[in-house]
């Protein structure tokens, strides 16, 4: 902890300092400059948006205005009501605050935002994934951003972070278009409109969620310094309310003064190989985020006194290989749904339903004795014509030879991947006979709401028999991690013993995730709930953040 930096070359004077740039960090810092408040963002990289920027875009905001115009009906109370539905087991009685502020300012952010950026967001076709639930409902909360030309950012415009996903199509065209499983055809059929998209360096999905975003920021006004790492936080007075931050840019050090505020949007912590060991000990296949998610941020509030919770949480899937800035990622699409493919454990035997939306969840299940990982490694079990017909495996598992292996019999494949042979050809022989009968007798694949819509897309069951049979490794690859610190309803950083650190707030995956892994969205699981927790810490700030 730093107190007045002596050593720093230069001091810049500001009212509030957002660390990050990403969705959360973004609409903290234009909550507060359109209020009038002097405003410094300052990120780590050289390229805008953190993983924001690489997502879908997809956002999950309850009680919108949108839904409004469309004549759907929502409510603050109904959202929350179906928070506590779908929550962790536990967790309301720590979290159920946090919730109740989520809901309120969900719909309000939204409104915000479209009113101060040219961002605008379309309700996209996708139902609350727990539709059987209290308080879901099946069309209206999840959004998606409208195309943006990143020319409207002048100068930042080539600053962008750009994603291992196509961002030429929006969310709905995307769909429209079947672009993951068809993507010649897709292509063709909206050749026009992506021509169009690059002649104009427009983008939908995340892209053009920053975009959006940073041109708000940029018209009220906001500071933007890119490749500044922050590494100190700057305190003062015997409560160390926390007045700055310090950070290296350039091969010199620079404080940056906040009179009213920090607020961490720095991301998770996934790319520091430390902790990712310490909180997810067991396989983790890729990492689909930018590799300057280290946790800084993390750090920082750690080194001020701060709390952390959850730091077993992440936004947790199945993912195929794909190259990004000279490594290996992830690209966090779903490849492993279809009706004849199993997951099975270390064991060789299934533990969950291939088609639930919370797999993640399954494949970080732990002991609640030791922690322990119950079931990895894990492997989707499948055959060559799954292969063929699957455009995502058949061309990304080029990029990494061991994500997928091949063998002519069920018992060489468990030979390869080290599964118990026989276990292995009784867990697929038991699937098989399901497939004929159509019920699954173990896991009832198809019997919730959003498996069912699943099941209607791609099909239910079908028997994995013909050879060259095939196994794709499926341990957790993560899009972000979700523990961090523990904040208030206002977004205040807290510390063991519940008490405020006054000027510090965290919004984003630095922060702990009042949801966790088990998010109340099928997708846009972080981007609407993180938007609006940057909208109300600076709100808190706009207040005067009395402890």
């Amino acid at each position: 902890m730093a107190s007045g930096q002596q050593d720093a070359e230069t001091t810049i004077e500001s009212e509030v300092v957002v660390v990050g740039s990403g969705a959360a960090a973004l609409t903290a810092a234009l909550t507060a400059a359109v209020a009038g408040r002097r405003v410094t963002i300052v990120e780590k990289s050289e390229r805008i948006g953190g993983t924001s920027a690489m997502s879908g875009g997809m956002s999950w905001v309850p009680a919108n205005h949108h839904m409004a115009a469309a004549g759907l009906e929502d409510s603050p109370e109904e959202a929350l009501t179906y928070m506590r539905a779908v929550a962790p087991p536990g967790w309301r009685e720590t979290e159920d605050e946090l919730w109740s502020a989520q809901a309120a300012q969900s719909g309000p952010m939204l409104r915000f935002v479209e009113a101060h950026t040219p961002l605008r967001f379309e309700i996209a076709a996708v139902p609350d994934p727990m539709s059987d639930q209290p308080g879901a409902k099946p069309l209206g909360r999840l959004l998606s951003p409208r195309a943006l030309s990143r020319r409207i950012l002048g100068p930042y415009a080539g600053k962008i972070r750009r994603s291992t996903m196509p961002h030429a199509l929006t969310y709905n065209e995307m769909v429209a278009a079947d672009l993951y499983r068809h993507p010649i055809r897709g292509s063709l059929r909206y050749a026009r409109t992506i021509l169009g998209r690059w002649a104009t360096r427009s983008a939908g999905k995340g892209n053009a969620l920053i975009t959006g975003l940073l041109k708000g920021c940029l018209d009220h006004g906001c500071r933007i310094e890119t490749g500044a790492r922050a590494v100190e936080l700057v305190s003062e007075g015997p409560g160390g309310r926390i007045v700055g931050v310090v950070v290296a840019q350039h091969g010199r050090r620079r404080t940056f003064r906040a009179s009213a505020g920090v607020v961490l949007g720095t991301g998770g912590f996934e790319w520091n190989a430390e902790l990712l060991k310490k909180h997810f000990p067991g396989p983790v296949d890729y990492l689909s985020s930018p590799s300057t998610n280290e946790g800084d941020g993390l750090a920082m509030a750690l080194a001020a006194g701060a709390a952390t919770a959850h730091m077993d949480q992440a936004n947790i899937m199945a993912q195929p290989p794909i190259p990004y800035e000279g490594r290996i990622n992830g690209l966090p699409i779903r490849f492993h749904a279809e009706p004849d493919a199993i997951i099975v454990d270390r064991n060789g035997r299934r533990f969950f339903s291939e088609y639930a939306f919370h797999a993640g969840e399954a494949l970080n299940e732990r002991d609640p004795e030791t922690g322990a990982l119950r079931h990895l490694p894990a492997w989707v079990i499948t055959q060559w014509a799954m292969v063929k017909r699957t455009p995502i495996v058949r061309w990304y598992r080029r990029y990494d030879r061991r994500w997928l292996t091949t063998a002519s019999t069920i018992e060489d494949l468990a030979a390869k991947t080290g599964l118990p042979p026989q276990a292995l050809a009784e867990t697929v022989a038991r699937f098989n006979g399901f497939a004929r009968s159509g019920r699954d007798e173990d896991f009832q694949r198809g019997s919730a709401p959003y498996e069912q819509r699943l099941a209607k897309s791609v099909g239910l069951m079908a028997p994995i028999e013909k050879p060259p049979f095939v196994a794709i490794r499926c341990n957790p690859s993560l899009m972000g991690t979700k523990g961090g610190v523990r904040t208030n309803a206002r977004g205040q950083a807290l510390r063991p013993d519940g008490s405020v650190i006054a000027g510090l707030y965290c919004a984003g995956n630095v922060a702990a995730s009042p949801v966790g892994g088990r998010s109340p969205s099928a997708v846009g699981t972080t981007i609407g709930p993180y938007m609006t927790w940057g909208h109300i810490c600076a709100l808190d700030i706009l207040k005067g953040n009395r402890a």
